[in-house]
């Protein structure tokens, strides 16, 4: 969550978690279908222009945290950019449209990153990343190539197997479809 947010959503509880809007909530359980061991707004950082700046999830096994919106507006890739310069961290901006990739080795956040679900072939966890970035897995480094690349959840080429995170079951059958267990 970030300051100047125009859109508010429906409060929602997930697991006993009181989430800030039903797209969050979806996402979480989006991340447990995976087995992607997530927290919830564990914390607020202070940013170098002086923002309190929240991210929705942390995947503490990913190193990497996810900033769940609506609509993605400009001012919420500013903020991406920043935490990620002041953090070293990566984080994904997420929103049922559009999926933005910051890290260090990327910071201006493409327009034309496509998120990436993959499953490593030495740990068997799931993880992310993107098109612009390395395909290695979060969780214990190793690094396959595109070997272990599983599913693209943000594509121009392929419109029709794009999950919407409003739906359950579009979730469920976008992953069903490459393979991943529900």
């Amino acid at each position: 969550m970030s300051k100047g947010d125009n859109l508010v959503g429906k409060k929602t509880m997930y697991k006993g978690i009181e989430m800030r809007s039903k797209l969050e909530s979806k996402i979480a359980f989006f991340l447990d279908t995976l087995n992607i061991k997530w927290e919830y707004e564990p914390k607020t950082l202070l940013l170098s222009n002086g923002i309190m700046y929240k991210p929705d999830f942390y995947l503490s096994d990913l190193n990497t945290w996810l900033e769940v919106k609506g609509v993605i507006e400009e001012h919420n890739k500013e903020l991406s950019r920043l935490f990620v310069k002041d953090n070293g961290a990566e984080l994904i901006l997420l929103s049922n449209k559009d999926v933005l990739w910051f890290s260090q080795k990327d910071t201006a956040g493409s327009e034309d990153n496509v998120l990436i679900i993959g499953q490593c072939s030495k740990c068997n966890s799931y993880f992310f990343c993107c098109n612009l970035g390395s395909y290695h897995c979060r969780k214990c480094k190793y690094h396959n190539g595109d070997h272990d690349i599983l599913y693209s959840i943000q594509s121009d080429f392929y419109s029709d197997d794009k999950i919407n995170f409003y739906d359950t079951n579009s979730i469920k059958r976008g992953l069903k479809r490459y393979g991943i267990s529900i």
